[in-house]
């Protein structure tokens, strides 16, 4: 009697992965619909909706003239919502909302009808979200987003997701390395990845800015000495622009940053792109964390902090020299100086500013010491390299060409039943 029972509640259910899928025979043809969600009862529930309107009306889904606009659900408006937004926001910043909505919004209110979700039940909702305050934050974009469309479509009276104020978010860890630990790690980290390392700490470039640079973006005859055009973005497999208006800028080459780019001219200076994985291909955040950051890191024994540490290293390297404040923001690509004092207010300033005079003997001599170490170590470690690489490439990648990373890496939710 029990096999009885539990057959007939999964009925026209399947599960694909981990998520539910709707499939009935009807009147000769396959119907079937991704249900979405990974919970059996919500699973159910949907199954029941689909028979009846089968019985109803002969098709899975109610005909426009039969709905009730007032009780349109949260997922049929995010599905209006989905190829009206898609194409007005970055591919990176969809990536996200995507992730958003089948990770935490669509379990939490997919059935609900929009227009009883109480101001209550958000906050609520976003109160025992397991995430950070800025993560948070972040998840009620494309809520708001949303419920402004329903607004304007007239299927909710009161937009009640403008009385949901942004939760004040945590500061974050700033913990800069010290020059001598800046050393260790160059000294410390796999060759090939040295100078990508190095241009990281003295120009505060992000990664995503580091791995979309070009050779034609860097112009080592400048009249106010050598700069790096800051004007793509690598992320998730995509060139796009920066990450602000004011993140697309020029940025000074210090004299360890001409010198980084110099030394990578002889590594990749016959590709497009200044930084390459070391079988070739585009250079990747999670990769250089995982192949050589970590592992420099372990070696020069120093704790872990994430590659994000080297931007705000460089912030406040350069806030502790003397640079003027308005001279790291544009460096940085902030767009005023507010979040500089917010963040390095207690680096704000020491001594005077570093010279700017390019290189020259002298200062190639006092850069090629950082290296000095790894030099000597190299050929011994030759044969060595290979084998650990070797044992890398299998462990991390499940490819050459599509250069993903194995372990490690956080797994988005895929768009089944919310985006075409």
């Amino acid at each position: 009697m029990a096999n009885i029972k539990k057959k007939t509640k999964h009925r026209n259910l399947r599960k694909r992965g981990c998520i539910y899928h709707f499939r009935i025979q009807w009147q000769g043809q396959t119907l079937k619909r991704s249900l979405g969600t990974t919970k059996e009862a919500i699973a159910v529930d949907l199954r029941d909706k689909y028979l009846e309107n089968l019985r109803l009306y002969g098709q899975l889904d109610v005909p426009e003239e039969e709905k009730n606009q007032e009780d349109m659900t949260f997922l049929e408006v995010v599905k209006m919502w989905v190829p009206i937004h898609k194409d007005e926001v970055k591919y990176s910043t969809w990536r996200d909302y995507r992730s958003a909505m089948n990770c935490y919004l669509l379990p939490a209110f997919k059935d609900r009808p929009i227009k009883d979700i109480s101001y209550m039940e958000i906050k609520k909702f976003r109160k025992n979200l397991k995430v950070s305050r800025k993560r948070a934050n972040n998840i009620m974009v494309p809520m708001k987003s949303v419920f402004e469309m329903a607004h304007i479509e007239g299927f909710i009276k009161d937009n009640v997701m403008k009385k949901i104020k942004r939760a004040k978010e945590e500061k974050p860890d700033i913990h800069p390395f010290s020059e001598k630990e800046i050393k260790q790690i160059l000294s410390s980290i796999d060759s090939w990845y040295c100078y990508y390392t190095m241009l990281a700490f003295y120009t505060g470039l992000r990664g995503g800015e580091l791995n979309g640079l070009r050779w034609i973006d860097y112009k080592p005859k400048m009249p106010n000495g050598p700069e790096l055009s800051v004007r793509n973005n690598y992320v998730y497999g995509k060139d796009g622009k920066p990450k602000t208006k004011s993140s697309i800028r020029k940025v000074e080459c210090l004299p360890e940053a001409e010198y980084a780019l110099l030394k990578q001219k002889a590594l990749t200076g016959g590709s497009e792109y200044i930084f390459l994985t070391k079988d070739g291909n585009r250079m990747t955040p999670d990769h250089f964390r995982e192949i050589a950051w970590k592992p420099a890191l372990t070696k020069a024994e120093i704790e872990y902090r994430p590659p994000i540490q080297t931007r705000h290293t460089f912030a406040t390297m350069m806030l502790s020299r003397g640079e003027e404040i308005g001279w790291v923001k544009n460096m940085m690509g902030h767009s005023s100086l507010q979040m500089i004092y917010q963040r390095y207010y207690s680096w704000i300033p020491k001594k005077s500013k570093a010279g700017k005079d390019g290189l020259n003997d002298e200062e190639i001599k006092r850069l090629e010491s950082m290296f000095v170490e790894q030099d000597n170590q190299e050929q011994e470690n030759e044969g060595e390299e290979k084998d650990v690489e070797a044992q890398a490439g299998e462990q991390y990648f499940s490819g050459s060409k599509d250069n993903k990373i194995g372990s490690g890496t956080k797994v988005v939710p895929n768009n089944e039943g919310w985006e075409p």
